[in-house]
């Protein structure tokens, strides 16, 4: 059974990061992520993770797309460009 963290989240992922601009003065307020910044966090820190992730992801669908790039460019349509964008380049 996994132990859950009693630690404050940093980050909280949201697509509606404007409407998080104000917060409460003081520590142990998260702030917002959008999700294309989270992701390319992530690729930063773990990217083999990341693309043992995205092939698993693909491979596991029972309808299209049945390949990376068709991902990406799912990924893209839905608010994260440049994690797609990235994951291409260092495809490519």
């Amino acid at each position: 059974m996994r132990q859950r963290s009693k630690e404050t989240p940093t980050y909280y992922i949201t697509f509606n990061v404007k409407d998080f601009r104000v917060r409460p003065i003081g520590e142990g307020f998260p702030e917002p992520m959008h999700p294309d910044a989270f992701l390319l966090d992530m690729l930063d820190l773990a990217p083999g993770q990341i693309y043992r992730l995205l092939h698993r992801q693909v491979a596991q669908h029972k309808r299209p797309p049945k390949h990376i790039q068709g991902l990406l460019d799912v990924l893209e349509r839905t608010g994260v460009p440049t994690f797609s964008a990235e994951v291409r380049r260092r495809l490519d």
